[in-house]
């Protein structure tokens, strides 16, 4: 990259970029620059697209609907400092 090119990507990204500055950043963006033609060598046309670096799966069930035991639920609600039938009652938050 340029120093003419590092001013007017400053300048349309709105960055103040001072003069003692910008040599630093041009070694490190011509640095960038380099690694990604480092990475751009080899042939991987060949190869399949990655998503994963492992194999793993999720494993899916069924969801089972199983029914809890009174003495279960009035145990949960005991703590509660309001409750409606089987649920916690809560104060209002939304206006």
């Amino acid at each position: 990259m340029l120093k003419e090119e590092l001013e007017t990507t400053a300048f349309l990204a709105r960055i103040d970029v001072k003069e003692d500055e910008k040599e630093k950043y041009l070694a490190d963006i011509n640095g960038m620059f380099d690694y990604i033609e480092i990475l751009q060598e080899p042939d991987v046309t060949e190869l399949n697209p990655t998503t994963h670096v492992t194999e793993l799966r999720n494993v899916w069930r069924e969801d089972i609907v199983k029914s809890c035991p009174r003495e279960v639920i009035d145990q949960m609600l005991n703590g509660s400092p309001l409750r409606e039938g089987t649920f916690y009652k809560i104060q209002k938050v939304i206006v």
